[in-house]
């Protein structure tokens, strides 16, 4: 990832499953993103500094070591110092889960979720964010 040109979007993406992590990348980069991308929390906090503020986190609900979805956008805005907006993709419906993303203003996608969809949520956390 070449962080020597400052873009216009930069998006940080966690998610455990490599596959679907290679294709959050791809497909933010054909939307003009910049990515950091990693299957665990660790690795975006230590690549994180030296970074621009991102736009927005997308993460997975269930990461490793113990990670939740929330757990690590609050990890990654403490990093920042400032609330960026997340969104969480996942297939839980649990109350548990809602409320907490409440709490935290994180917006919750349920999977499976249409690139469009997840385009237009993007852009509309991002223009409010």
């Amino acid at each position: 990832m070449d962080m020597s040109a400052t873009p216009d979007r930069f998006a940080v993406v966690i998610d455990d499953e490599s596959i679907i992590l290679a294709g959050m990348e791809i497909m933010l980069d054909t939307w003009g993103y910049q990515v950091l991308a990693a299957e665990d929390v660790e690795t975006v906090l230590a690549k994180l500094p030296g970074c621009p503020l991102p736009n927005v986190i997308l993460s997975d609900y269930r990461l490793r070591d113990g990670w939740s979805g929330i757990t690590a956008v609050r990890a990654v805005r403490e990093a920042c110092g400032v609330t960026v907006p997340a969104i969480i993709l996942t297939g839980d419906t649990g109350s548990e889960l809602m409320a907490a993303a409440r709490a935290d203003q994180i917006r919750i996608l349920h999977k499976p979720v249409q690139p469009n969809d997840l385009r237009r949520q993007i852009d509309s956390l991002i223009a409010v964010g």
